[in-house]
C-alpha cells in the first residue's frame, strides 16, 4: 500500500479507548447527542421516508436496526438511512478549512455497525475519535471542492475507520478497506451545483454507506486496489490534482492521542455552516429595522461563502427547493430578517413572497479583510440602507456552537428535546439523554433500543 492507507490503517488499530482523552470522550458523546437530535427532526422528511421504506425491504437475520425503529437490515443500508436522518436538514456539525467536513455524518456508521455487532460504548467513542482525527485532519491538506468533488470522499475514509474499528480489523485489513472504498466511490460535487436536489443530503450517506460496505469485504479478506491514495491513478491525483499537503498526517503518523473533534463545530441553526453568522447578523439587524423599511441589504462575506452559497448560481436568487434555500445566503439572510431565527418549518415556505421580495434587494460581495480571516473565523457583515436612509451594519465572525462561542451542555440538551419533542415522549428523552452521557457504560445496541419510536 502507500504511505497514507499505511499511516491511516495502522493509526486505527493501534487507538483504543484508553488512548482517548477525557475532553473528547466527552465531545463525542455531545456529537452523537447531537447527530440523533438533528436525525430524529428529519423522521418524518419525504427524503427520509424513501430511504427508510426502500431499506425495510431488504430485512435480515443480521444486521443493523435503522434508527427510530426495530427494522433490521444490512448494516451498509442501515448506515444510509441513518445517515440521511442525520444530514437532511443541514443541522448536524461542521469543520472548516480547505474543504468543509460534517463530520458527524460518520456516525451513522457507528450506530448501523455497532448495533449489528453488540459494540460496547467505550469502542464506538474509540472509534469516533478515530474517524474524526482522519477526515478533519484530510481537509487541513487539500480541497476537493476546487477540483469539481465532493467533501464526502474524506468523510467516507473516517467512516471506513470507524467501521473498520468496530469489526475489529488489524491494520493490514483497514489498509484494504480505505483502499476498497476510495478507489471506486468518487463523489462529484454536481450534488451542490444550481437546484438542490434530495440527493444533497444523501450523498454523505451513501459514502458512509460505501464505507461499511468495503470495511465488510476487507473483514472477509477481501483485497482492494494498491497504492489507493497516491498510486499513478489514486485519489490524491485524480481528485486533488497532486496538491495534497502530506504534514497534516504527522500526528497520526506519530501516534498522537485523537483531538480533532475538539476543532468542529456544533450549529445552532439550519443552514450551510457558512450562513450561520450571517444569521446571527441578521438577527442584531431585525432588532433595529422591519423587513418593510429596508431599501437595500448589503452582504460582505468571505470567498468561500461567495463560491459554495452566495450568488454564483442563478438558482440560489430563486431556491424552489429546501436543499437550495438552505444553501442560499440570500434566501438565509432575507429569511432571517422576516422571521427571525432560521427554525426547519421555515423551509416549508421556501417560496414566500416577502423573503423573495427582500432577496431582490440585496447585493453580495467579496470582502478582501473577511476572507483573509477564513478559515479561522467565518465572518460576515450585513449592512442594511433603509427606506428613510437610515443605515446598520452587524457583523458576526463566530456562531454560538464554534470553539470560540461554545454550545454548552445544557444548551445541547435544550436543543436535543426541541428537536426530537414531536417523536419521542419525555421520558423516554430524558432516558435517552441519560445514557448517552454515559455511553461507555452502555452498548450501541442498547442506545439504539431505547431510541425505537
Amino acid at each position: 500500500m502507500d504511505r497514507i492507507t499505511r499511516i491511516l490503517g495502522e493509526y486505527a488499530s493501534e487507538v483504543d479507548y484508553g488512548d482517548v482523552p477525557s475532553e473528547v470522550v466527552h465531545e463525542v458523546k455531545r456529537r452523537v447527542i447531537d447527530s440523533l437530535a438533528v436525525a430524529f427532526a428529519a423522521y418524518g422528511a419525504e427524503p427520509v421516508v424513501i430511504a427508510r421504506r426502500t431499506a425495510s425491504k431488504h430485512a435480515a437475520a443480521w444486521g443493523g436496526r435503522i434508527i427510530g425503529t426495530r427494522y433490521r437490515v444490512p448494516p451498509d443500508w442501515a448506515s444510509f438511512v441513518d445517515g440521511v436522518m442525520i444530514r437532511y436538514h443541514d443541522y448536524n456539525d461542521t469543520y472548516l478549512s480547505r474543504e468543509p467536513l460534517h463530520p458527524g455524518d460518520m456516525i451513522a456508521a457507528a450506530l448501523s455497525l455497532g448495533d449489528a455487532l453488540c459494540s460496547s460504548g467505550k469502542d464506538a467513542i474509540a472509534a469516533i475519535a478515530v474517524g474524526y482525527e482522519a477526515s478533519v485532519s484530510l481537509c487541513d491538506g487539500g480541497s476537493l471542492r476546487k477540483k469539481g468533488w465532493d467533501h464526502v470522499n474524506f468523510l467516507g475514509v473516517g467512516s471506513t475507520l470507524v467501521s473498520g474499528k468496530l469489526l475489529g480489523l488489524d491494520a493490514d485489513r483497514i489498509q484494504h478497506a480505505l483502499a476498497i472504498y476510495a478507489v471506486p466511490h468518487g463523489s462529484m460535487r454536481q450534488t451542490r451545483v444550481g437546484e438542490l436536489s434530495m440527493w444533497k443530503g444523501a450523498a454523505a450517506a451513501n459514502s458512509t454507506r460505501n464505507a461499511v460496505f468495503a470495511s465488510l469485504l476487507a473483514a472477509e479478506g477481501f483485497t482492494g486496489p494498491f497504492k489507493p491514495f497516491e498510486g499513478e491513478m489514486g485519489f490524491i491525483k485524480q481528485l486533488l490534482q497532486g496538491d495534497f499537503d502530506m504534514s497534516v498526517l504527522s500526528p497520526l503518523a506519530e501516534g498522537r492521542a485523537p483531538r480533532r473533534i475538539l476543532d468542529t463545530y456544533i450549529k445552532p441553526y439550519p443552514v450551510e455552516y457558512h450562513a450561520q453568522t450571517a444569521v446571527e447578523a441578521a438577527l442584531k439587524l431585525r432588532e433595529e429595522v422591519k423587513p418593510e423599511e429596508v431599501e437595500k441589504v448589503t452582504i460582505d462575506t468571505f470567498q468561500a461563502a461567495y463560491d459554495i452559497i452566495g450568488p454564483k448560481d442563478p438558482e440560489k436568487w430563486d431556491p424552489h427547493t429546501k436543499e437550495t434555500a438552505d444553501h442560499s445566503l440570500m434566501w438565509i439572510t432575507a429569511a432571517t430578517l422576516v422571521w427571525g431565527p432560521i427554525r426547519i418549518e421555515h423551509y416549508g415556505d421556501v417560496r414566500n413572497p416577502t423573503v423573495l421580495s427582500l432577496m431582490k434587494r440585496m447585493e453580495v460581495r467579496v470582502e478582501p479583510e473577511l476572507d483573509r480571516m477564513y478559515p479561522a473565523a467565518f465572518p460576515n457583515r450585513i449592512t442594511v440602507v433603509t427606506k428613510n436612509g437610515r443605515k446598520f451594519t452587524e457583523q458576526v465572525d463566530y456562531a454560538k456552537g464554534h470553539p470560540k462561542n461554545p454550545m454548552s451542555d445544557g444548551e445541547l440538551e435544550r436543543r436535543f428535546h426541541e428537536l426530537t419533542a414531536s417523536v419521542m415522549p419525555e421520558a423516554q428523552r430524558k432516558r435517552l439523554l441519560q445514557k448517552l452521557w454515559r455511553l461507555e457504560d452502555y452498548s450501541v445496541a442498547d442506545i439504539v433500543e431505547d431510541a425505537v419510536i
